[in-house]
């Protein structure tokens, strides 16, 4: 075994404890993600980087269950939330020349994306158009 791999040491619970405490402290937050280690993270892709350095590489997602919004709440009301100027570009101004109108979009829409290069944006953007239909 590798000496990069480290034990994980803690168990379900005391990961629950450890969200349940962030969420108190962090009431807009919807998810955190842990790791058997005890690190936290916000986004899902860091937690697994981090996770495959553990011997056990499993990533707890905890939701927060005072947050009012559930995922299909959002995906439902992000197209009303756009600017007549967002709808366009995302209609038909996803060119890298953009970027700054792309990355403001990316931010609104609340996508989350693994860097923020201008192709990356692009992707997720037209991933998002495919799947949600735009007024």
């Amino acid at each position: 075994m590798s000496e990069l791999v480290k034990e994980a040491s803690f168990d379900k619970e005391a990961l629950q404890k450890k969200a349940t405490e962030y969420f108190a402290k962090n009431k807009d937050a919807k998810v955190v993600f842990l790791t058997a280690d005890g690190f936290m993270f916000l986004k899902r892709n860091f937690a697994s980087d981090h996770a495959n350095t553990l011997e056990g590489n499993e990533v707890f997602e905890f939701k927060n269950p005072n947050h009012v919004e559930s995922d299909t709440d959002q995906t439902e009301d992000s197209n009303t939330q756009l600017t007549e100027e967002q709808k366009q570009l995302l209609a038909s101004g996803l060119k890298k020349e953009n970027y700054n109108a792309i990355k403001a979009l990316v931010k609104v829409l609340n996508i989350e994306t693994p860097d923020q290069k201008a192709g990356t944006l692009i992707k997720a953007l037209e991933d998002y158009k495919a799947n949600n239909p735009i007024d």
